[in-house]
């Protein structure tokens, strides 16, 4: 299995390097443009569903895009996609009743 933060930490590189916009405007254009890639993935979808085709590929593309903005947006904030992942987990538990947090981890291993 790949490192996943070796591979976490060259996507925010590469992601830095490939950001072309007005850096004044970055948050901005970077909430914009996740939202316009997150309609692109409802827009195949949406085919799929009219069509009767099967848009998975244009789906896994466009989600890259999403995930493209998402990391940006990360990094502004100072944070990495992990970091994101963990923090929705908290909110989620939060939610659950202690019993379901704990058959949860239980079935999962802990966290």
């Amino acid at each position: 299995m790949a490192d996943v933060k070796g591979v976490e930490a060259t996507y925010i590189d590469f992601t830095r390097k490939t950001a072309k916009y007005p850096k004044r405007r970055e948050k901005e254009y970077l909430m914009i443009g996740l939202m316009n890639e997150a309609g692109e993935v409802g827009g195949a979808f949406k085919k799929e569903i009219r069509d009767h085709v099967d848009n998975t590929d244009l789906i896994i593309d466009e989600m890259g895009d999403v995930l493209w903005y998402l990391t940006r947006l990360c990094d502004v904030y100072g944070l990495k996609i992990s970091d994101l992942m963990l923090n929705n987990i908290d909110k989620l538990f939060q939610r659950m009743t202690p019993e379901e947090a704990k058959v949860w981890r239980a079935e999962n291993g802990g966290y």
